[in-house]
């Protein structure tokens, strides 16, 4: 059954890809203390990721600097493109705003077996009409949402689903709530903590910060991350449950990473020449008690950091240097 739910996963995660960076800018916060208690929770031995944990990643006072700005009202912005989204009624209500706005100069000449659904309206206006290109690669990516979403009601989609839950409960799932990381923050945090713990840090780029929110009775969609590395760092951590939870890995006592406040959890959702890493499926675990807030940055390892897109084979060499295993630019193991 786990390995008919892997082959499911890599049909249904190819939905959930994404792909923008981040300006940088300089602030002044803290400077971490030193690691302590670094551990390789999962080696490439096999073809599972590289997960590793480290202690004391960020230090009290930076965390708080940080909590300040996050839980201020005015500082979130919730996104609106990752995979959790699809469930969210609220997307799904700005999605037919966004069709209906496309297809209303067209409406009066669109048949009512189609009108009335926003849906068709847009795919049949698409056939009979011009519509400007913006327009038709907005309604394109609704689209795709759309599938993606009726692959997670599928019988594999609902089986991949069940692996969020902590039990065999028919409950509703319900999700953290995703922000924008401020890009000071992402900024700083990058230069700050990634030379500490990555090695050959030039050649590492932020394509993406973001920080998560959990609630009591709150988990997350399992997914595969669209980027080299993720590196999760713990801002407030739950009095019971939020692990970080690896559900497709053999070893059932590498499943599950606490997520501990001051900490940060790295691992891997490719593979080391460029492909994706199915087994690195992971999600944030159901929290039972308490509220937990984490930050996500994704890391992609490029030849040339001033050209996002010009990714290399990482089988190779940089800097005259070879690169056999995501552990060979991983620091203090």
């Amino acid at each position: 059954m786990r390995s008919f739910i892997r082959f499911s996963a890599m049909l249904i995660l190819s939905c959930f890809q994404r792909n923008f960076s981040f300006s940088f800018s300089s602030t002044s916060t803290p400077v971490p203390e030193p690691l302590h208690q670094t551990q390789l929770i999962q080696t490439a031995n096999t073809d599972e990721p590289i997960i590793v944990s480290f202690k004391n990643i960020i230090s009290p006072p930076h965390i708080s600097s940080i909590l300040d700005v996050i839980e201020n009202p005015d500082q979130l912005v919730a996104t609106h493109n990752y995979q959790e989204d699809v469930f969210s009624t609220e997307a799904w209500d700005r999605e037919v705003d966004v069709l209906q706005r496309i297809t209303q100069p067209f409406i009066e000449d669109i048949p009512s077996e189609y009108s009335t659904d926003p849906l068709q309206a847009f795919v049949y206006s698409v056939m009979k009409f011009e519509i400007p290109s913006e327009d038709i690669i907005r309604g394109a990516n609704i689209i795709k949402r759309r599938q993606a979403l009726e692959r997670w009601k599928s019988e594999e989609g609902q089986a991949l689903m069940k692996l969020s839950l902590d039990d065999d409960s028919d409950e509703e799932i319900t999700l953290g709530k995703r922000y924008q990381v401020p890009p000071d923050i992402s900024s700083d945090l990058f230069n700050k903590v990634i030379p500490r713990i990555l090695k050959k840090s030039p050649h590492w780029v932020l394509r993406d910060g973001t920080f998560v929110k959990y609630k009591e009775g709150d988990s997350q969609v399992p997914h595969l991350d669209p980027c080299d590395a993720t590196l999760l760092i713990c801002l407030k951590s739950c009095e019971e449950g939020g692990d970080l939870c690896f559900p497709l890995l053999e070893d059932v006592t590498t499943r599950r990473v606490a997520n501990v406040s001051g900490s940060g959890i790295l691992f891997f959702s490719s593979q080391i020449d460029g492909n994706r890493n199915t087994l690195g499926l992971h999600h944030g675990g159901k929290v039972i008690r308490g509220e937990k807030i984490v930050i996500q940055l994704m890391l992609d390892f490029v030849e040339d950091n001033n050209d996002h897109e010009n990714k290399k084979s990482k089988n190779g060499s940089v800097d005259e240097q070879s690169i056999n295993s995501w552990l060979d630019l991983v620091s203090f193991l």
